[in-house]
């Protein structure tokens, strides 16, 4: 069974002190990764891991994730082999075939979105070119949600990033896991499913209470899986529980609710 993992999503602007600093505090408060989205509304997530990847020397850091189509396959290459050397092979690349403002993002920086069939080749033909680079060790995650992104997983990922609502309850992430285990190909090793937590006891981000009106009672409603009481003992057994029945080891969680957080964290990463 694949062991817990916890990272932590920021895009906050600051200067590379401010990254830095975050970066110590995740690295010290046990998490295992630090993720940046890539959008045009929060740093470049490549620049900003620089920063994260000079302060620490154990920490993980990655893209969740990158749009595919916003970049050539050459230009993923070139900012994954750096970023590579410059965290001394600490670095995680996230892939996926679009998101929410994703075609805004496109039309912006002057590229192609693109059919989702076209989107999803984009992301294949980049997978291709990184490997082809950097080869097959480079951990890659990939967020799939339809079939062939799912095939894609099966065959090239490491971890895959669950694309479900916040208020998905167990029997959707179920769901979902197994149509994931259904797309890897005979002789891999088992997936990495990864789940973003949404709230701890109380604690709902801002951002996600405007953007998803998420509250702490529609969530305890839904019965969603991504929503924690805050008590250690208790959650804790809530999580080996969805591991035994999804196989999802891997937790994600807005940098708001990274201290809140922590205690588990201290409790269940590695285990």
């Amino acid at each position: 069974m694949t062991s817990f993992r916890f990272g932590v999503v920021t895009g906050a602007p600051g200067d590379a002190r401010a990254w830095s600093e975050t970066a110590r505090r995740v690295e010290g408060d046990g998490f295992s990764a630090l993720l940046v989205p890539d959008t045009l509304y929060t740093p470049s997530p490549f620049l900003a891991l620089s920063a994260a990847a000079a302060a620490t020397g154990t920490l993980h850091l990655g893209t969740w994730v990158l749009a595919a189509p916003l970049r050539t396959p050459a230009a993923t290459v070139r900012e994954t082999r750096t970023l590579v050397e410059l965290s001394g092979g600490r670095f995680e690349l996230g892939l996926g075939a679009g998101r929410p403002q994703g075609e805004a993002d496109a039309v912006t920086l002057g590229v192609p979105w693109g059919s989702g069939r076209e989107r999803v080749d984009q992301v294949g033909a980049t997978i291709a070119a990184v490997r082809a680079a950097l080869g097959d060790d480079l951990p890659l995650t990939l967020a799939a949600g339809g079939d062939r992104m799912m095939r894609l997983a099966g065959r090239h990922a490491q971890t895959v990033a669950l694309p479900l609502s916040p208020h998905a309850d167990l029997a959707a992430v179920t769901e979902v896991a197994t149509r994931v285990r259904a797309a890897t190909a005979a002789g891999r090793p088992p997936l990495e499913l990864s789940l973003q937590i949404v709230g701890v006891g109380e604690a709902v981000p801002e951002w996600l209470r405007r953007s998803a009106g998420l509250t702490p009672e529609s969530l305890r409603g839904a019965g969603a899986v991504a929503a924690l009481s805050g008590e250690v003992a208790r959650d804790a057994d809530a999580l080996h529980r969805l591991r035994e029945a999804t196989g999802v080891s891997f937790f994600t969680v807005p940098d708001e609710l990274s201290a809140p957080l922590a205690p588990l964290v201290a409790e269940l990463a590695g285990r």
